[in-house]
């Protein structure tokens, strides 16, 4: 009787493996099933060859034992050769290139060796010329199973003449896993013929694929650790590794809205199950017949989900209406969310709208701020022609050409005074114009300045061009009293900033007084120490704050009443609802609260007299919006503010 240990000490190897499969969640995509499959193949047959063995022995058999002998060894001979022919699949499916299989003929050609593996061991029962199990010699092998080896063989051949080609799509350590499976079962095959008491076979085989398991499979890595879905990183690589190959396919970008909103009211397991569901309804978006198709779904945290299809030929186009709308309606007329429920999508076709790497990431990240307003369902091929896409992927050198060659220009909205009845001040807004762009929204420009670092550069042009504007012109004669500009937090966060303020105030010789700063209420939410000296010393230097954007944080009416501000600023949002019952209320309370603690208001966005009017009756002190002036360009507002002024002159 042959040696069992190393076959016996493979089993835990291999159940190891499936138990890690199973229970972390390594059932999702085509290449972790193909594992699986690889393993619990590998696992029957090391049970097999265990059986086969302990059948055959001891001498003589029985009727009985010698067939089941017989049919035992059938089965590990199939298995294992077949095991070889899955392994070439599962390297394919690693490496985004499975779409080779399409073709009927690639598949005879893969399967070919396998079906003269399965003739060989079916003539076998009638020849015995492969291996034969009698009653008296129990386990012998024929002449003809040189035939199984012939076909082990090729199969090693192609895997690893592949394993070479496809060198370019896996990094080192994984490429190494990879090929260490053909290299032990080799070095074993040899030792076995060597050495046909040890049964070494398995074994060498159990420890490449715990390799596998451990360098390439990785579940820690490839998995979110919240959700059953691949994560952001397995995106990236697996992308890159199918763009390599050239193959055209499908992505699908799904993005959340309202993602910290929900998140807040469900709850982080809530929240998760959450995104189980969508991932299952962009699983059943494909319905496709194709054959070795890749389908794999990735999760961006907080609320970005992708899906890749391989397919190109599938019109997953016709199905996002529907499937937007579906989703909208699961969540949104449940009370499940705790907030309206939004969703955008993006069809991105690769490589006819895209083929590189980061443009993909690039645009799956922006999409939704290139659509229409409301436009829930995005086509990539519209955007990539698009002005828009465009100007957001030339932001960088959009923004370095305004700040080096005078691309920014400031408007100016005038504020009126309702107890007055005159305009007394203005808010300074940025824009740009760039040479070949024309005329880009802040709404565009801004937040990438502010997440590429671009912003310090851009406030220190704001704060010159106001401040230069102040110096040359006569403030009383143009009736104002200040001038609000916007501070954003990279520059609150400069420990400089006051020292900033302070040269160009003597450079222009100005009056603080004529400078009002403003700062988003969302900022005052997560306020710093250093922001806070650095508003309280250009406090003490005679600068005053107003707090704009009131109405889109969380701001404490009582922590509020001691920060240094002297203007509210409520945000347009809160006008837009000011005509309906609990929208006024909030809007007459907010008014009264704030001149309890004796701050003045500033309401933006009025745009009609009816608006005017009930908030001259709720004793609200400026307005600010299009009813009065939209932003004007510096000359524009300097000829309106004068005209102003000369009228109130002549009453």
């Amino acid at each position: 009787m042959r040696n069992l240990y190393f076959d016996i000490c493979a089993i835990p190897f291999y159940l190891l493996i499936l138990w890690t499969c199973y229970f972390r969640r390594m059932t999702k995509g085509h290449a972790s099933r193909i594992f699986i499959r690889v393993n619990w193949i590998s696992l029957v047959c090391v049970i097999a060859d265990i059986a086969a063995e302990c059948i055959v022995h001891p001498l003589p058999l029985s009727q009985q034992r010698v067939a089941l002998g017989t049919f035992i060894v059938f089965v590990y001979f199939l298995l294992r050769n077949s095991c070889l022919g899955i392994y070439i699949m599962y390297l394919l499916a690693i490496t985004r290139t499975n779409y080779l299989l399409r073709p009927l003929k690639n598949r005879i050609l893969l399967w070919l060796p396998m079906g003269v593996v399965a003739v060989t061991l079916l003539q076998n029962f009638f020849t015995h010329n492969v291996y034969a199990v009698t009653a008296e010699g129990g386990y012998s092998r024929g002449p003809m199973i040189v035939i199984l080896y012939a076909v082990a063989i090729i199969y090693g051949i192609v895997g690893m003449g592949y394993g070479f080609y496809c060198r370019r799509y896996l990094t080192g350590g994984k490429w190494a896993a990879i090929m260490s499976i053909y290299v032990l079962t080799y070095i074993s095959i040899v030792i076995q013929l060597i050495y046909p008491k040890y049964l070494v076979e398995m074994y060498a085989t159990s420890i490449g694929v715990t390799m596998v398991l451990l360098l390439v499979m990785r579940p820690e890595e490839k998995l979110d650790s919240g959700v059953n879905i691949q994560n952001w990183k397995t995106y990236q690589v697996d992308l890159g590794n199918a763009l390599k190959t050239g193959q055209p396919i499908q992505i699908l970008v799904v993005r959340i809205g309202n993602v910290q909103k929900m998140r807040s009211y469900l709850g982080e397991d809530r929240y998760n199950r959450l995104l189980g569901e969508v991932s299952l309804a962009l699983q059943a978006l494909y319905n496709g017949s194709l054959q070795y198709v890749n389908r794999e779904i990735y999760l961006e945290r907080p609320g970005m989900l992708y899906l890749t299809l391989d397919d190109a030929s599938y019109d997953l186009q016709s199905r996002l209406s529907s499937f937007v709308e579906n989703l909208q309606d699961r969540f949104t007329n449940s009370r499940e969310c705790g907030t309206q429920f939004e969703v955008k999508v993006c069809l991105i076709r690769c490589p006819e709208d895209l083929s590189k790497l980061n443009d993909i990431i690039n645009l799956g990240h922006k999409f939704h701020q290139m659509g229409r307003p409301g436009q829930s369902v995005c086509i990539a091929a519209d955007i990539v022609s698009s002005r828009d896409y465009q100007i957001i992927d030339h932001l960088d050198e959009i923004l370095r050409r305004a700040i080096a060659g005078n691309g920014f220009e400031m408007y100016y909205q005038p504020i009126y005074d309702l107890r007055k009845g005159r305009f007394v001040s203005a808010e300074a807004l940025l824009r740009l114009k760039d040479q070949q762009y024309g005329m880009i929204s802040p709404g565009v420009f801004i937040p990438y300045a502010e997440s590429s670092g671009l912003i310090l550069s851009i406030g220190e042009v704001v704060l010159e061009k106001v401040f230069r504007f102040i110096a040359e012109h006569d403030m009383q004669r143009l009736g104002l009293s200040q001038v609000k500009i916007n501070l954003s937090v990279a520059q609150l966060l400069q420990s400089d900033l006051p020292q900033s303020v302070r040269r160009l105030q003597y450079k222009y010789e100005i009056d603080p007084r004529y400078v009002n700063f403003e700062i988003t209420e969302t900022l005052f939410d997560n306020i710093s120490e250093n922001m806070d000296r650095n508003v309280r010393t250009l406090r003490s230097m005679g600068y005053s704050f107003s707090l704009d954007d009131y109405g889109v944080g969380y701001s404490n009416i009582q922590r509020m009443s001691k920060l240094p501000l002297d203007i509210i600023k409520i945000d347009k949002s809160l006008v837009d609802e000011m005509f309906t019952n609990d929208g006024r209320v909030i809007i007459k309370n907010t008014i009264r609260m704030m001149k309890g603690i004796h701050k003045e208001l500033v309401v933006e966005g009025v745009e009609t007299k009816e608006a005017v009017d009930a908030l001259a009756e709720m004793s609200c002190d400026y307005i600010q919006g299009f009813y009065y002036s939209k932003p004007l360009p510096k000359d524009a507002f300097v000829q309106f503010m004068t005209a102003h002024s000369d009228n109130e002159a002549t009453q």
